[in-house]
C-alpha cells in the first residue's frame, strides 16, 4: 500500500525533506501583520470618516454659542443701569481665537426688535444670534474679529448710550481716559 511505512512516519533521508518548512513562520507573521494593518486602517477610516467630523461639528456649534453668550454678557454688564449724565467705559472681552479651526466675527445688529449679536463663520453650521437686553436708549454697533483682542467701549451723554464693539487693546504706555476692566 504505502510501501510498508506507517502513517505519520518521516524519512530521515535528507533528499526527501521539504525545502519550504522554514517559510511557514514567515508567512504566518506576514498574515498577522496584514490583519493588524487592516484593523488599524479600518479603525482610522471609521473615526476620521464618520465620528470625528460629526463631533467637530457639534463642538463647533457649542463653542459658537458660548462665544455669543459670553460676548452678550460682557456687553450687557458694560452698560450700567439707571440714568447717567455721562459715562465712559472700556471692558475687555475674551473670545476663542478660532472655531473649528477658522476665524470668525461677531457683529452687532440693530433692527426693529432691538439690538443683537450675530456670529458669522465660514461654516454655516456654526452660526447664531443672541438678543441683547439693554435700555431702549442704547445703540450698539461694530464687530469683533476672533484673532484679535476685543473690547466693549461704552459712552453715554444726556441719557443716550452708545456701545461699540472694537478690536485691539490699549497700547502699553499710552494714556486713555477710559477706565479698564479685565475679564
Amino acid at each position: 500500500m504505502n510501501g510498508g511505512r506507517r502513517p505519520g512516519w518521516r524519512s530521515t533521508d535528507p533528499s526527501s525533506a521539504r525545502d519550504d518548512r522554514g517559510l511557514s513562520p514567515v508567512v504566518g507573521k506576514t498574515l498577522e501583520l496584514a490583519v493588524g494593518v487592516l484593523f488599524v486602517s479600518l479603525l482610522t477610516a471609521t473615526f476620521f470618516g464618520g465620528l470625528v467630523p460629526e463631533y467637530r461639528a457639534a463642538v463647533g456649534a457649542e463653542l459658537g454659542d458660548r462665544a455669543l453668550v459670553g460676548g452678550a454678557e460682557r456687553v450687557e454688564t458694560a452698560v450700567p443701569g439707571g440714568d447717567h449724565v455721562g459715562i465712559e467705559r472700556s471692558v475687555s472681552v475674551g473670545l476663542p481665537e478660532a472655531i473649528r479651526g477658522d476665524p470668525y466675527r461677531i457683529i452687532a445688529v440693530t433692527d426693529s426688535n432691538g439690538s443683537a449679536l450675530r456670529l458669522s463663520h465660514p461654516d454655516k453650521s456654526v452660526s447664531g444670534r443672541v438678543r441683547l437686553t439693554l435700555p431702549p436708549t442704547t445703540t450698539v454697533r461694530g464687530s469683533w474679529r476672533s484673532p484679535t483682542p476685543s473690547r466693549v467701549v461704552v459712552r453715554g451723554t444726556d441719557g443716550t448710550v452708545t456701545v461699540r464693539l472694537v478690536d485691539g487693546v490699549k497700547r502699553a504706555g499710552s494714556q486713555s481716559a477710559l477706565p479698564e476692566e479685565s475679564t
